[in-house]
């Protein structure tokens, strides 16, 4: 059997499992109400089956990713804990891609390489234990938003289900934006217990999220951060509570400063990095199609991606239904008032986050250049969902006012989960990709990123000629007068050579020019430039020379990351410093409530 179709098969095998398994139960306690917290646990189990098949993806960023952390792990073995080089890529040249691409997910990848898994199925075992859990995040957040178990059960079965993340894991197997589904639902929960309870740990264990949330996807990072900081103040306005209004806001603001050398790299490196001139106009081409959004073109509107690879990210057609529905109910006032805003509130989000996606909206993105890679992969989509999974579990609890309704929103969540059948997995797996073929294909691995990537590069690579395709035969060469070179060690940080330079030399050192990189030959400083391609130059005297070129991260950078690193362990001890005394309190509060009177004493 083609395995596309036999993974079809295996997963609606799989759901008439838990269908049957759910109508048992029932029939054999009917009395009972079925736990819908377990339910969930048992249904996210659904669309992560497919990620057991052996093998790597076909397409997709899956195999891009595995380059990247192949290289992101050999710097950690030489205990390096924040790398900035990836001494391994561009055909051993080099280049920064850990100063500016996103590395919460490849610190966890590496650890399940480190216990032993290999990095093809450490990656599927990321991708699917975010997808899972990710269920329970939105679960925990919208039941303490709503104090509604059904609420939180349909807002997490429409997360879960929605298409935009089933593309992301499945078919784009993008870590990052995956990681954002585990972890953006975290952040509403933490505002909600703080506003709740008033307790501060609430609060700094908020910041530790928002940081983790920078270090997924900054950029995205920053749309949950807009969106959150909106909710914050609604709420604060509802119930009338400025300190919560600006505590709640400062602790998003102190994880980003804590996750501040992801996202300040982009401005401290700015004039070195090269421009990609499609990214240089904003223009109405760059925008994700508009009517994907709405409607999939192929197997009837119910495949979510091409025959050429090309994707749909609908919003869904279940999230559209009850988007409708509530608009329906909000203009014939049949929303409880103490509901009515909230519902308002993510209509307003969704709403103004489509007419972002639309090229009408150019005239708003024009001040916002580092945004503009938002656009062509329809990445908005991640807050549509959002929206219209917390929306989900608002219609939940205002719709089914009778029996008869209850059954309909039952239905619905059917087919939320039905519909999207056909992408519960990557249409087809290739068995024969390995770990050994993969690492010999790490150098070469930066040439399929093509120029999209481009500020991973500096301004004097070659356009025609933008990754090095081949590595070269030497790590050095003398360009000019005469001597013998003779390495004597190199790390992915230290090059270390002995030249015997008869004459004054010009040396060409292998590796991508970037600041952060420094010269000495004999201890004496010497400077370095870029040359041909962007390599380091270098001219050196006559003699014999012990020399060395290494890097480190420039100061501003370094302070970024020491800052990050300080504040966060800060915060994880007031967090638990704030946890055990709030517990300690109520202990002692309970032992003396629980202690009786004298004249109860018998």
């Amino acid at each position: 059997m083609i395995d596309p179709y036999r993974m079809v098969v295996v997963n609606i095998i799989a759901s008439l499992i838990v269908l049957l398994g759910t109508f048992i139960y029932k029939f054999i306690y009917p009395k009972k109400k079925i736990n819908l917290f377990t339910l969930l646990l048992v249904i996210s189990l659904l669309p992560v089956i497919s990620i057991l098949r052996s093998g790597s993806y076909e397409s997709g960023d899956f195999n891009i990713h595995i380059y990247r952390i192949i290289s992101f792990s050999n710097v950690l073995k030489e205990g390096i804990i924040m790398p900035s080089w990836a001494a391994d890529l561009n055909s051993s040249y080099g280049n920064p891609l850990f100063i500016f691409n996103y590395s919460l997910p490849y610190y966890f990848i590496s650890f399940f390489h480190f216990v032993g898994i290999d990095f093809i199925n450490a990656t599927k075992l990321y991708l699917g234990l975010i997808m899972y859990f990710s269920s329970i995040t939105m679960f925990l957040a919208v039941k303490e938003i709503t104090n509604n178990k059904f609420a939180a059960f349909v807002s997490a079965i429409f997360y879960l289900f929605s298409p935009y993340h089933l593309i992301d894991v499945h078919f784009r197997a993008t870590l990052g934006e995956s990681t954002i589904f585990l972890v953006s639902p975290l952040i509403f929960l933490l505002i909600t217990k703080y506003l709740k309870s008033g307790k501060y740990y609430w609060i700094i264990l908020n910041s530790l999220i928002t940081a983790m949330l920078v270090m997924a996807h900054p950029l995205l990072a920053i749309c949950f951060c807009v969106v959150a900081s909106l909710y914050i103040l609604f709420t604060g306005i509802i119930y009338r509570k400025i300190k919560y209004v600006l505590l709640s806001i400062s602790s998003l603001i102190l994880g980003g400063i804590i996750s501040s050398y992801v996202w300040i790299s982009f401005i401290i490196f700015a004039p070195y990095m090269y421009e990609y001139q499609s990214f240089a106009n904003l223009s109405e081409k760059m925008f994700y199609h508009f009517e994907y959004l709405f409607f999939s073109p192929w197997r009837y509107g119910l495949l979510f991606q091409g025959p050429k690879g090309e994707l749909a990210q609908i919003i869904g057609y279940t999230q559209l239904l009850v988007v409708a529905i509530l608009i329906i109910l909000f203009l014939t006032n049949k929303i409880k008032s103490s509901l009515k805003f909230f519902v308002l509130f993510w209509i307003i989000i969704f709403f103004f986050t489509i007419f972002l996606m639309h090229p009408l909206s150019i005239f708003f993105w024009k001040p916002f250049e580092l945004f503009w890679m938002l656009l062509p992969y329809g990445r908005l989509s991640l807050v549509l969902t959002f929206c219209t999974s917390i929306l989900a579990g608002y219609f939940a609890i205002i719709y089914p006012n009778t029996n008869s309704k209850k059954y309909i929103v039952f239905f619905i969540i059917f087919l939320a989960i039905g519909y999207t059948i056909l992408n519960w997995g990557h249409r087809r797996m290739l068995p024969q990709a390995s770990e050994e073929a993969l690492a010999r294909n790490v150098g070469k691995s930066t040439i399929y990123e093509g120029i999209l990537v481009g500020f991973l590069n500096n301004k004097w690579a070659d356009p025609n000629n933008f990754w090095f395709s081949t590595p070269p035969k030497n790590h050095l060469d003398v360009t000019t007068g005469k001597g013998s070179i003779k390495e004597v060690g190199r790390t992915s940080v230290k090059h270390e050579y002995v030249i015997n330079a008869q004459t004054p030399v010009t040396i060409r050192e292998n590796t991508l020019y970037y600041p952060g990189w420094s010269l000495e030959a004999n201890g004496k400083n010497i400077s370095i430039y870029p040359g041909y391609r962007g390599i380091i130059y270098a001219n050196l005297p006559k003699g014999l020379l012990h020399v060395k070129l290494t890097y480190k991260d420039i100061p501003i950078y370094m302070l970024s990351k020491v800052l990050g690193i300080t504040l966060f362990l800060t915060l994880i001890v007031l967090t638990s410093i704030s946890f055990f005394i709030d517990r300690k309190v109520i202990k002692i509060n309970l032992s003396r409530f629980s202690s009786k009177p004298k004249h109860f004493a018998r």
